[in-house]
């Protein structure tokens, strides 16, 4: 209970939980708060380390995420989970949460990271990092020699922003909204007065929620909450006496669109935020999905939404070429290639990978025997290729094996006959299984890809494989919990 709900270790001690747990079982004896320290929650960590440690061995490559982040007593802590696909199963474990002294420098955190991946034995397997877009943090992930990808979720921080800051008018507004929260918040008679109205008016009895300035989603609820209560708002300021608070009719209809133009960024930092989901191959078709709603709302007569969708050309300008982002969103049956701005970049991107699909298959001797569920490294990839639930058909059986030529007047062409076979099982057979893949159906978006490929492996050896590594990358450095909406 202690370990699963962050409780403190001195609720042994309360008098309270005592006499609740007497209650329900008097022979039950509660451990003491040295006996828990010393042993009890000290074995769990043992355990739930090991199981931790066996499940990373298992992993043929990871991704990490890392954060820093301050505390109340500020002080700095430095967060790094790691990620895989395991089973066609996402595998997400927090390695480590430590206080983090000194120089927040490149130099310091690569240290510290490099520290925390040794001693769970995975630097070797690490093929890239998510972090958020600091100076420090990225040239962190440089020095320790991973590749490094920025936080989406950051990002999509930083667009709105900037664009909001971009937009005089909206700034103003912002400016009053945050007043009329404040006058509420900090007067018990406005507070009194607001309720009494929402009551008469017979509306939802909802508190208004102020912006936070590191949080541009409180900005969002801010405005919303604020249209939704704006009849009771206003007539409460009028009552009170604050008429230069209330809101115009102009103003009203700024908060709308502004509303419009920012939902849309809401509703993607969430999709990318969520745990138990690959968010990595959403990216892509995000953007284009954002840069559509933003020219919709730009046709309403919205500046902000102008702003944003200059901000997205500008953060997310070649992302399409990014080859780990493409090669998952082509991997992610949901969404293929449909969502690419760029053909060029969907037949750089499986030029690439038929590449990668020939190399999965080239015999090594690493190549596991057969009926292990280990697959082959790629000769020139980045990194291992991660594990899979069955073992993977080799592109060619024993049965179509070519014969070995024999002497005689056959000879030059059974030679021939030897090396158009052996071209096809690497080239050809990789261009037929991309093209058989590009035939099948589209699968709901709200449905599992790593489910799909788990039925299919078999039918697609060589891209379940790239699917594997490919869809274990992650979309932001922390998921998030949303700014939450308090009712009364």
């Amino acid at each position: 209970m202690i370990v699963r709900d962050l409780q403190p270790i001195s609720i042994v001690e309360d008098r309270g939980f005592n006499a609740f747990v007497k209650t329900l079982d008097p022979r039950y004896k509660i451990p003491s708060r040295e006996r828990l320290m010393e042993g009890t929650i000290a074995d769990m960590y043992k355990d739930c380390q090991d199981k931790v440690k066996a499940n990373c061995q298992r992993a043929h490559s990871v991704v990490l995420t890392t954060d820093m982040w301050t505390s109340r007593s500020t002080e700095a802590y430095l967060t790094v989970s790691c990620h895989f696909i395991d089973n066609w199963q996402m595998q997400e474990f927090v390695l480590e949460t430590c206080s983090f002294y000194g120089q927040h420098t490149a130099d310091n955190i690569s240290l510290e990271l490099k520290r925390i991946t040794d001693e769970w034995g995975i630097t070797q397997k690490v093929v890239a990092v998510v972090t958020g877009n600091g100076a420090n943090m990225v040239s962190a992930v440089h020095k320790a020699g991973w590749k490094h990808y920025p936080c989406f979720a950051h990002t999509l921080d930083l667009v709105v922003k900037y664009g909001i800051k971009a937009v005089p008018e909206v700034v103003q507004l912002l400016e009053k909204c945050s007043s009329i929260v404040s006058f509420f918040h900090h007067s018990t008679k406005a507070t009194e007065k607001l309720k009494q109205i929402q009551k008469q008016l017979k509306v939802a009895e909802h508190k208004l929620i102020q912006s936070v300035e590191t949080r541009w989603d409180s900005v969002f609820y801010m405005l919303e909450r604020l249209h939704e209560q704006r009849e009771a708002v206003t007539t409460a300021l009028c009552l009170l006496g604050k008429n230069t608070l209330c809101l115009s009719n102009e103003e009203l209809s700024m908060i709308h669109l502004t509303i419009e133009a920012l939902r849309p960024f809401k509703e993607a930092t969430r999709e990318v935020s969520a745990e138990k989901h690959i968010s990595v191959s959403k990216v892509i078709p995000l953007v284009s999905l954002l840069l559509r709603a933003a020219a919709a709302t730009e046709r309403q007569g919205s500046s902000l939404a102008t702003e944003l969708a200059l901000q997205c050309q500008r953060r997310f300008r070649g992302i399409e070429t990014l080859h780990s982002l493409a090669a998952s969103t082509f991997l992610d049956i949901r969404f293929k290639n449909l969502s690419f701005r760029d053909r060029d970049n969907v037949e750089t991107m499986k030029k690439r990978m038929l590449t990668e699909m020939q190399e999965v298959h080239q015999p090594t001797s690493e190549s596991p025997p057969p009926g292990s569920t280990s697959a082959p490294v790629p000769s020139s990839a980045s990194a291992p290729m991660p594990r899979f639930a069955s073992p993977v058909t080799p592109a060619s059986t024993p049965s179509s094996a070519p014969a070995t030529p024999k002497g005689g007047i056959w000879a030059d062409f059974d030679i021939q006959v030897l090396s158009a076979q052996q071209h096809r099982s690497t080239g050809t057979d990789a261009l037929i299984e991309m093209r058989r893949y590009l035939e099948e159906k589209l699968i709901p978006r709200d449905e599992d890809p790593l489910h799909w490929w788990q039925d299919h492996e078999q039918t697609f050896p060589s891209l379940s494989r790239l699917a594997a590594k490919y869809l274990g990358f992650i979309a932001s450095s922390v998921p998030r919990t949303l700014f939450q909406r308090q009712e009364s």
